[in-house]
């Protein structure tokens, strides 16, 4: 019974060292995610929700924050604006370009960034919305 009791203890600690360790893992992740990636044109590939206004636009996210999203390839393109938060989070707020000096002193939309690679965006909102962008060729 001893035995039995002890080798218990023994995956019950194993297992929480894993599930520890683990959880380390993917929060260094996160902390260095190479944010330049995110300059470019990327078009939506999914979107994991209904209705949730990304369908059918690509957007140009460049370098000094702006983003100009366009329905197809049409000439005449949308503003907003884009930062990163502290702890990694892209924080997305609409704006039109007479309205710039407001875009500070607005809140955004703030969304996990899940993947982020050189041809790969995939956001998620804090109500579980979660888009896929793909590099625009």
């Amino acid at each position: 019974m001893k035995k039995l009791f002890i080798g218990l203890l023994v995956v019950a600690a194993g297992g929480a060292a894993f599930f520890l360790l683990n959880k380390k893992k993917n929060i260094t992740e996160i902390a260095t995610i190479n944010k330049e990636l995110i300059i470019g044109k990327w078009k939506t590939d999914a979107v994991m929700a209904n209705d949730s206004g990304f369908n059918k636009y690509s957007y140009n996210f460049q370098k000094e924050g702006t983003i100009l999203r366009s329905l197809n390839d049409s000439v005449k393109a949308d503003t907003s604006h884009y930062e990163w938060n502290k702890i990694n989070e892209l924080v997305w707020s609409e704006w039109t370009p007479s309205e710039k000096e407001k875009a500070s002193d607005s809140t955004g939309k703030t969304y996990s960034v899940v993947k982020l690679t050189q041809d790969s965006l995939q956001i998620q909102s804090k109500d579980s919305v979660t888009v896929l962008f793909t590099k625009a060729k």
